[in-house]
């Protein structure tokens, strides 16, 4: 059964490589088509500098909540030798490509369902780094397209929420499951009140747009729905009952 956490939370466990510690989980980078997590930014401290790190979530072996500890299939030497992706540098299509054909993930863009064919997170079935970019490149067609933009966990967090008839507050947190790492719900801190801190959730299938220049979130739910959900005064309470 899929356990479900905060995104918050996940930004602060370690990394751990099959020979040590990798560095920390920086950022999580989503897709805004099925609101998946895609990548997992790794802070990799002085290990490579000027160098952004990413891990899809197929590559997660294990994740030890008591430990605070995200354990991936791969060596140090092994993420020293991908793609390089200069720090501050955007992820575009032509960089997931460079990504998926090194280390042999999933082409989640090319199909319906959230990762692949067996509609999860998929690692590579490849031993050989080199067989699988030969592979790779006899199988990916060149007018492949991605239907999806990336975006970053960090910087939705403070995004302005409105259901069709009014504002109902700013996204707290976001939270997923270990299972397909899908967005399932928004963490919401209500505007009702300024005194008092009120939270509330929305599965983020009732999204029904969302401007990401002006920082809104549309729901396709009135005020008066969106009010009468289950608040909770604390966001810990939250996921007490997981």
């Amino acid at each position: 059964m899929a356990l479900l956490f905060f995104t918050s939370d996940i930004k602060s466990y370690n990394i751990q490589a099959t020979d040590g510690e990798m560095g920390k989980v920086k950022d999580l980078y989503f897709d805004d088509d099925s609101w998946t997590i895609r990548y997992a930014v790794v802070d990799t401290r002085k290990w490579l500098p000027g160098r952004k790190v990413l891990l899809s979530p197929s590559s997660f072996v294990s994740f030890k909540e008591d430990d605070k500890q995200l354990e991936v299939e791969y060596d140090k030497e092994t993420v020293r030798n991908s793609p390089e992706i200069p720090e501050g540098q955007e992820i575009t299509p032509e960089t997931e490509k460079s990504l998926i054909g090194y280390y042999g993930w999933s082409r989640y863009w090319l199909t319906s369902s959230m990762w692949g064919v067996d509609n999860g997170p998929i690692t590579s079935s490849f031993d050989e780094r080199d067989s699988f970019r030969d592979k790779f490149a006899e199988d990916v067609p060149e007018n492949e397209d991605a239907r999806h933009n990336l975006r970053s966990d960090e910087e939705t967090i403070g995004f302005k929420v409105h259901a069709n008839n009014g504002k109902i507050g700013t996204v707290a947190d976001l939270i997923c499951d270990d299972d397909d790492w899908k967005v399932r719900q928004l963490v919401i801190q209500s505007s009702e009140s300024y005194v008092e801190e009120k939270y509330l959730l929305a599965v983020t299938e009732e999204i029904e747009s969302v401007d990401w220049f002006e920082q809104d979130i549309y729901l396709n739910l009135p005020v008066e729905v969106a009010n009468q959900k289950t608040t909770y005064s604390k966001k810990s309470d939250i996921l007490v009952e997981r």
